[in-house]
C-alpha cells in the first residue's frame, strides 16, 4: 500500500509547481535526459480520466506562452513521464 501511496503522489506532485519560478523541463528521450528551459510556470490542468488522464502545463518564456501535455500515470516506472525541476 506503501508503494501505491508514493506512486499517486509523485505522479499528482508533477502538477503542483510554483507560480514564481523558472522550470526546466526534464524528459527521457530515445534513452537519454533531454532537459529544455520552459520559463515561468503558469498553470496547469488535468483532462479525461482514469487510464487515459492527460495532465497539461502552460508556462511563460520570453513572452512567449509555452504548452506542453503529458500522460497522468503512464507506466509503473514512469520513466517517460515528463518532470520538471526548478531553474
Amino acid at each position: 500500500m506503501e508503494f501505491i501511496t508514493s506512486l499517486l503522489k509523485s505522479r499528482c506532485s508533477r502538477a503542483n509547481l510554483d507560480t514564481n519560478r523558472e522550470y526546466i523541463m526534464v524528459k527521457k528521450v530515445d534513452g537519454k535526459v533531454v532537459e529544455t528551459d520552459v520559463g515561468r510556470f503558469v498553470k496547469s490542468y488535468r483532462m479525461g480520466s482514469g487510464d487515459g488522464m492527460t495532465l497539461h502545463w502552460e508556462f511563460l518564456k520570453d513572452g512567449a506562452t509555452i504548452h506542453i501535455d503529458d500522460d497522468m500515470w503512464g507506466s509503473m516506472s514512469g520513466a517517460e513521464l515528463t518532470g520538471f525541476r526548478t531553474k
